[in-house]
């Protein structure tokens, strides 16, 4: 083998390493799509990700709440408020993990420590003073959700996390509403 020989095979084979790796690296992520995806940055602003954050654990205690209600409230309005609740939240939940995965988001998997004190001290109550409180719960962690969306339509920079925050804010709209009306049938009954 000559001397010009060895050079261009030593360049060959220069040239064929790197795009070897290449496919290599690319056959692994086709082989384990979450493994890449679970050390990418996130996609969205941070103002999103504490957006997408905050409404899971929100999402996460009032399921947790809604599922006390329906094991301990023998009122049929609480309970069918309560079962709504733990339905739709259950459904957005679903929804923004698939969201949160697509951006690159750590998702939470447990309620924050203040929700499971809440749901702490609810489970000592009883009868109509666990309904009355599960409902002033309700309501206001609906003002505060119904906020929280409408703030975050106004200034998301993504198109999803903007469209997620739209779809889900009539619901929320309306789970204030109904719960606004329930807390001021559960104030006239005690009344």
């Amino acid at each position: 083998m000559t001397r010009n020989q060895l050079l261009t095979a030593i360049g060959c084979i220069l040239l064929a390493v790197p795009c070897l790796a290449g496919c290599n690296r690319d056959r692994n992520v086709e082989a384990a799509p979450e493994a890449g995806q679970e050390n990418r940055l996130p996609s969205v602003t941070p103002a999103e990700q504490d957006f997408m954050r905050k409404t899971t654990e929100m999402n996460l205690s009032d399921i947790d709440i809604a599922r006390l209600a329906l094991q301990k409230s023998h009122n049929s309005d609480v309970r069918g408020f309560a079962n709504m609740i733990q339905s739709d939240l259950t459904a957005a939940l679903e929804d923004l993990s698939g969201l949160m995965k697509d951006k690159g988001v750590s998702q939470p998997k447990i309620a924050s420590a203040d929700a499971r004190q809440d749901a702490d001290r609810m489970a000592a109550l009883e009868g109509p003073e666990f309904d009355r409180e599960f409902i002033n719960m309700m309501v206001a962690d609906r003002q505060k959700a119904v906020e929280m969306f409408r703030d975050q339509i106004s200034i998301a920079m993504d198109a999803d996390v903007k469209q997620y925050a739209e779809h889900l804010l009539p619901k929320l709209e309306m789970h204030l509403e109904k719960a606004q009306r329930l807390q001021s049938k559960l104030f006239r009954a005690t009344s």
